[in-house]
């Protein structure tokens, strides 16, 4: 007791000493590998990413489509009449690839579709970006009729920190608007001018803020999944996922036509390990039991806990065969693990698995 009451009175002298715990428990909490790529990211979690890009490209997209068309007005009246027929033609064009863009339902929980969808809707405006400076290189001022279109650049990116990306899904992107308009002024000024560096500094700049942006999207979007998506005691995805998830594979597999197999694992008395050991040591058998799901079925994402004692794995791409032979192999390894009780006695179990 004297201990703790001179603990809390170091602390009350110490403003640092409240602050820098918050921060080391943010830092231990925070796993940079999921902000960094997307390799150790579930496959349901990439899914519902998916769709959460997919989303928000086809809103932009149909906003980018009308704006292009509400310019046309503008372009009729600064645009001088040698460069008017290519301008409409760019700007037509670029709002119909925005409106096919926002029309393509295809695969919406597809993450490669999603990366595909992105890439087109940052490529769109670079390219119109490039050949509207071309268009306006000749005789006219890049202040004066161009305008409306210097922007593109900085917007794009700026776009870009609506979306949750990983850390290098976020730098390809801004690369790809920053070598655009980089390669654009060398290829059109043959130089970079002190003017130019200032754009480049102000779009690297933006860049930035949009990553950090996308970063704490993605790790909001991960916590707040996570939380209700997955089982608390097991880690294992829930009931819910597990019924979205089971029906996009049913789906699929009959589209693909492709087998598609269930194991539904229940432990077998459970409720007796319960009433003999307590309902800790039932959420120790639980725990070790999850771990050697994800161990003997590292190559299969969708495992969940059903409820209670029952586990369930959507073995995608295997026939009965092939799921009854590994439905065996993980019973054979149930005899292999083990916990223990309160005395520390040894607990077994074993499971019984539906095909």
């Amino acid at each position: 007791m004297i201990k703790t009451k001179t603990q809390k009175t170091r602390n009350d002298t110490n403003p640092n000493a409240t602050i820098a715990p918050g921060i080391m428990e943010w830092l231990r909490r925070t796993n940079f590998n999921d902000l960094v790529t997307s390799e150790m990211h579930s496959r349901d979690f990439n899914g519902s990413r998916a769709e959460y890009i997919y989303m928000r490209v086809r809103l932009l997209s149909v906003v980018f489509a009308l704006l292009a068309l509400i310019w046309i007005p503008i372009d009729l009246i600064i645009v001088p009449k040698g460069e008017l027929g290519q301008i409409l033609g760019l700007r037509i064009a670029y709002s119909g690839l925005f409106f096919l863009l926002s029309i393509w339902t295809y695969s919406p929980q597809s993450l490669w579709y999603a990366r595909l969808r992105l890439t087109a809707f940052v490529v769109i405006p670079c390219v119109f970006y490039v050949c509207s400076r071309l268009v306006f290189s000749s005789d006219v001022d890049l202040e004066g009729a161009l305008i409306g279109y210097s922007f593109l650049p900085y917007l794009t990116v700026v776009l870009l920190a609506i979306f949750p990306l990983t850390l290098l899904e976020g730098m390809i992107y801004a690369s790809l608007v920053g070598i655009t308009f980089l390669g654009s002024e060398i290829y059109l000024n043959k130089s970079l001018t002190i003017s130019t560096l200032g754009y480049i500094w102000l779009l690297t700049l933006l860049a930035g803020i949009a990553v950090w942006a996308q970063l704490a999207q993605l790790h909001m979007l991960l916590k707040l999944y996570r939380e209700a998506s997955r089982d608390a005691l097991t880690g294992l995805v829930n009931r819910r996922v597990l019924n979205k998830w089971l029906g996009l594979e049913i789906t699929r597999a009959r589209e693909e036509e492709r087998p598609l197999s269930v194991l539904l694992f229940d432990l077998d008395f459970f409720k007796r390990v319960n009433d003999t050991y307590g309902h800790l040591t039932g959420d120790e058998v639980l725990k070790v039991f999850s771990r050697l799901l994800k161990r003997d079925l590292a190559n299969y994402n969708l495992i969940a806990r059903y409820g209670g004692e029952e586990f369930i794995a959507i073995l995608t791409g295997q026939d009965q065969s092939a799921a009854v032979t590994i439905a065996e192999r993980i019973r054979k390894n149930c005899h292999t693990v083990q916990t223990r009780g309160p005395e520390g006695e040894v607990v077994k179990f074993t499971v019984s698995t539906g095909v």
